[in-house]
């Protein structure tokens, strides 16, 4: 059985850099077919599905990703894991350019990047047991041939995620959601991966299963020296993992501070408002100004600022002009931020 991998210490310490996003975006067309165009006069229509997008997640580190449904999260994430190229801009991986994973020479690039998907029944293969899954990623490639040492692979991966190797035997839809998420975890962790890309993997279980894979996904960073991209609508579920937290709005991040800074003191109004939209159990009396409008088309984004119509703090210069995350401090410490009504001190 192989030895469980353990975080490199002075890697830990430096901070590495082992994912880095410049000026990403990615479009689509989804304009309609060439003769419905031609007949009814109509332009080509692209959707700008991320644009400009730039971070940094350091080894060790959890970023999470914030927002409503349609605001690009999880077109980064597959961004991020070479399942879309980029239309403009680069993703890095460990310094080298993630177009590289998906050739012959970036194949133990490949083995390092693993994708943990928000549904676990649908990405299990419901025809495999559950040892032929788990299995396919040593298979692909190429890290083990022999029988007993797959099995004994399998068996140790089953552990890791807390579910009995006699589970190999059994097929997906004889376990509950969290039981197939863990499967899904297993699998992911077959390669010895260094950076998992999660998108909403807890979304679709119920609430106490969810802490349940949360504290399993956390135990397995620590002792396995994980780095995590977490995507996420649930605020609640962003707190307990993160350590920095990135909201996006419209295919653009807004804000990217630290966790603690996030909750704490948030600078940006869609920040605030996503916040005072959680339940005030405590009843503090605090004034909260609940999420305001609709998300507009994002065919047809507003100009400058696309959060403008929604936001109460908006002038003339925030509906001609689109703002830059830049960095800010504030009494709770640095944040970048994208907003007009920050830089020029008009908010906290």
């Amino acid at each position: 059985m192989s030895a469980v991998r353990r975080p490199d210490a002075e890697a830990v310490a430096a901070g590495q850099v082992i994912v880095r996003a410049e000026g990403v975006s990615k479009y689509f067309d989804v304009s309609p077919p060439w003769l419905n165009r031609v007949l009814e006069g109509k332009p080509r229509t692209i959707l700008h599905a991320v644009d400009d997008v730039s971070f940094e997640i350091r080894r060790g580190e959890t970023l999470s990703l914030v927002g409503e449904s349609g605001c690009g999260k999880s077109t980064v994430a597959r961004l991020l894991v070479g399942l879309y190229a980029p239309t403009r801009g680069r993703v890095e991986f460990f310094g080298s350019d993630l177009r590289e994973v998906n050739t012959a020479s970036g194949r133990g690039l490949r083995q390092k990047l693993q994708m943990i998907f928000q549904d676990p029944y649908a990405s299990l293969n419901p025809r495999w047991r559950v040892a032929d899954i788990i299995a396919e990623p040593l298979r692909a490639h190429g890290l083990m041939s022999d029988a007993r040492q797959v099995a004994a692979r399998v068996d140790e991966l089953l552990g890791l995620v807390r579910l009995s190797p006699a589970d190999k035997a059994k097929y997906p839809h004889q376990f509950s959601g969290g039981q197939r998420q863990r499967i899904s975890i297993a699998r992911a962790l077959a390669t010895h991966p260094e950076f998992l890309v999660c998108d909403e993997p807890t979304s679709a279980l119920d609430v106490s299963v969810q802490a349940q894979v949360l504290n399993l996904m956390k135990d397995l960073q620590r002792d396995l020296g994980l780095t995590y991209l977490f995507i996420s609508h649930n605020l609640a579920v962003v707190h307990h993992i993160s350590d920095r937290v990135g909201v996006m709005y419209l295919g653009r991040i807004v804000e990217l501070v630290a966790k603690s800074r996030l909750f704490a003191a948030p600078s940006h109004p869609y920040t605030r408002m996503l916040l005072d939209a959680i339940p005030d159990l405590e009843m503090t009396g605090r004034a909260r100004t609940p999420v305001a409008g609709e998300v507009p088309n994002p065919l047809n984004p507003p100009s400058g600022c696309t959060f403008h119509p929604r936001c109460p703090h908006a002038d003339e210069r925030c509906r001609r002009e689109a703002p830059l995350l830049k960095q800010h401090r504030g009494a709770q410490g640095e944040a970048q931020v994208a907003c007009h009504a920050v830089e020029e001190g008009r908010i906290g």
